[in-house]
């Protein structure tokens, strides 16, 4: 199937799925949210390629939710226009959609499925994901995403996640993969259910399309850890254990490579809330794809906080710290990142809401020994007409 096909085959497939689904059910009332949000920035290291320049972004999106206690529906769509005032080659579409069904076949078991397309570029996908600035190229994800919960007793629950995909670029010269993996988690809860064991067992399988040869990776991975309710407004979640990645590399001309490397993965996370206000501290490793044509190892650090300065006013910090880092198989890569901004947001009336902040960001790529520091403001402005058909 050529990539253009599959462009519109993914999300048709998903709405068809939803709309059988929904009918099947008998739904009656479904609620269909359109909305558009307009926003303008600054910033003074653009897409982190050293130029100043204004941008404005146009997002229409609509959002489709229904069902019942059985069975839930969803259905999303957005589009993220770019352009700019004066550098051209930096405008740029980005568009997503996905659909997801979830169905109670019995009291103990419920059955999951999503499946999503998103065609965006890499600039915005591999910062949001290690931290890392590449270059502006454009490709399609295609994903799929089964999945049950199963109740096995009052305390004990099991679930199976699988997942599928493939990336492809729209342009020749760069590193297709795909993608597959399974993974299986129980947890069990203790005493009164403010605690709960959890256990996860899951393999992922890589394989990287590169433009000299073909990287195939394998992730075995064993965690375990607990889940902590301390109090209506505390909750901790740790999670710890090992990833063992086989990988293997064979270049066109004749050269292959084979790697066997154990590392630490796991997070920890805590949130504490109340009616007024939010923290969330985490912290993770795992192993992700990239666009080098090997996995890298991505460390990092996060913090949140919100306040509901008024009904209408809300106040939020975001504090980031990233290390990635390859193995160096195909090529070596050692970014360290920070990030911080404040960000608003006033609701005008119940369907209008009005948003802005400010971003700093410090890339220091270690292997390159290359500095970039970036800063950002914004100020936006989205529309809702939700409405029940």
């Amino acid at each position: 199937m050529t990539p253009s096909i599959m462009r519109f085959f993914v999300p048709f497939s998903a709405a068809v799925l939803l709309l059988g689904l929904t009918a099947a059910s008998g739904v009656c009332e479904t609620m269909v949210t359109p909305s558009i949000g307009v926003r303008a920035a600054y910033d003074d290291n653009t897409l982190g390629k050293g130029d100043c320049d204004a941008e404005l972004m146009l997002s229409p999106a609509f959002k489709v939710e229904g069902g019942d206690e059985v069975t839930r529906l969803g259905l999303q769509g957005r589009l993220d226009a770019f352009q700019y005032a004066e550098h051209d080659e930096y405008s740029r579409e980005n568009v997503q959609l996905g659909a997801n069904v979830s169905h109670r076949a019995s009291e103990r078991l419920v059955l999951r499925l999503g499946a999503r397309w998103v065609r965006d570029h890499t600039v915005e996908s591999e910062f949001d994901e290690s931290g890392i600035t590449t270059e502006k190229e454009a490709r399609n994800s295609y994903t799929a995403t089964p999945g049950l919960t199963l109740h096995l007793t009052e305390r004990d629950e099991l679930s199976l996640d699988g997942s599928a995909g493939l990336v492809r670029y729209e342009r020749t010269g760069f590193t297709d993969y795909q993608m597959g993996g399974l993974t299986t988690t129980w947890s069990h809860a203790l005493g009164d259910g403010l605690w709960r064991v959890i256990g996860q067992a899951g393999a992922q399988a890589y394989r990287f399309d590169l433009v000299n040869g073909e990287t195939s990776q394998l992730v075995l991975s064993a965690l375990a850890g607990f889940a902590w309710k301390a109090s209506e407004t505390l909750e901790f979640q740790v999670m710890g254990g090992a990833s063992q990645t086989e990988s293997e590399v064979e270049f066109d001309s004749g050269l292959s490579l084979d790697d066997s490397q154990l590392t630490f993965s796991g997070s920890v996370s805590a949130t504490w809330t109340d009616e007024v206000w939010k923290l969330t501290l985490s912290a993770d490793r795992s192993e992700s794809p990239s666009t080098y044509g090997e996995l890298i190892t991505r460390d990092r650090l996060r913090a949140s906080f919100g306040r509901n300065l008024s009904e209408r006013l809300y106040l939020g910090v975001q504090l980031a710290w990233y290390m990635s880092k390859t193995s160096g198989l195909v090529q070596d890569e050692n970014t360290q990142t920070y990030s911080l901004g404040p960000t608003l947001r006033y609701r005008l009336t119940e369907d209008c809401t009005l948003d802005g902040g400010y971003l700093y960001t410090h890339e220091d790529d270690i292997e390159a020994s290359e500095i970039t520091d970036r800063n950002r403001v914004y100020l936006g402005v989205t529309m809702d007409w939700p409405g029940v058909w």
